[in-house]
Parts: C-alpha cells; structure tokens; sequence
C-alpha cells in the first residue's frame, strides 16, 4: 500500500519516528544501567573472584553504555538533515555551507574552537585514524 504521506507531513513523521526511537533508546538504557548497577552492589558483597568477574562484566557494560550518546548525537544530526528537507531547505543549506566554510577557514589558518568543531560523531571510515591522531601529538614536541 503506497503512503498519501508528502513533503512536510513525510518530515514530520520522520521526526516522529526518530523521537520515539530515541526515547525507547534512552528507556532501555536506563534499565541497562539500572540492572548493572544492582550487578554491581552483588559482586561488591560477593567479594572474591566472583566479585572480581562481576565488577569486570558490569564495567563493561557501564562502557558500553557509552553508544548512547553516539546514537543521540547521530539521531540529532538526521532531525537536522530533515529539518533541511522541509519548505525553506534552500536558505537553510545555504546557512550550512557557510557554517562549514567558516569552519573550514578557521581550520585552515588554526584558530577553529573546539565548539566550532563539535559536530558529533563520524561516519566509519571517515575519521581521522590512530595513527594520523598519535602523529599529530608526536610533532607537539
């Protein structure tokens, strides 16, 4: 069956599509946080190595946990890629190139702030490597 849904009202569902997942992706991490701090009280009054092997699991968990805030800040990033999709898509990419001309330039000459460069995580690949960071810190000497 083929969607009557068009322009604004397709941005609009998306949108809504997008904060619903967002918040049963906030919910559940909740619960995932919740649940291993309980594991972590039990391995506390366990003690031992069992102690040790829950404090390690639940560590993990509390790391991994870290995706969230990816997630959000990539969800964040598709509102405004839609947001760009509506009526006035025109003027505002226009205020998007010159935001990221602006920013280029600054990285050019390097006065960019760190503010003016916070613009969530990359897609893979897409990154700068390891290797590339861990050079840029060897020529700091």
């Amino acid at each position: 069956m083929k969607s009557d849904v068009k322009g604004d009202d397709a941005a609009a569902r998306a949108l809504s599509e997008i904060a619903a997942a967002d918040s049963e992706l906030h919910e559940a991490f909740e619960r995932v946080l919740e649940a291993a701090e309980t594991l972590m009280g039990t391995g506390e009054a366990a003690g031992g190595s069992v102690g040790e092997e829950i404090a390690v699991a639940t560590g993990a968990l509390f790391e991994a946990s870290a995706v969230r805030d990816i997630v959000g800040q990539r969800l964040n990033a598709i509102r405004e890629a839609i947001d760009l999709l509506g009526p006035a898509a025109a003027s505002g990419l226009e205020t998007k190139r010159d935001k990221a001309r602006e920013i280029d330039e600054k990285r050019g000459d390097g006065s960019a702030s760190e503010s003016g460069l916070l613009n969530g995580p990359q897609l893979p690949g897409s990154a700068a490597s390891q290797a590339e960071v861990d050079a840029l810190f060897d020529n700091l000497d």
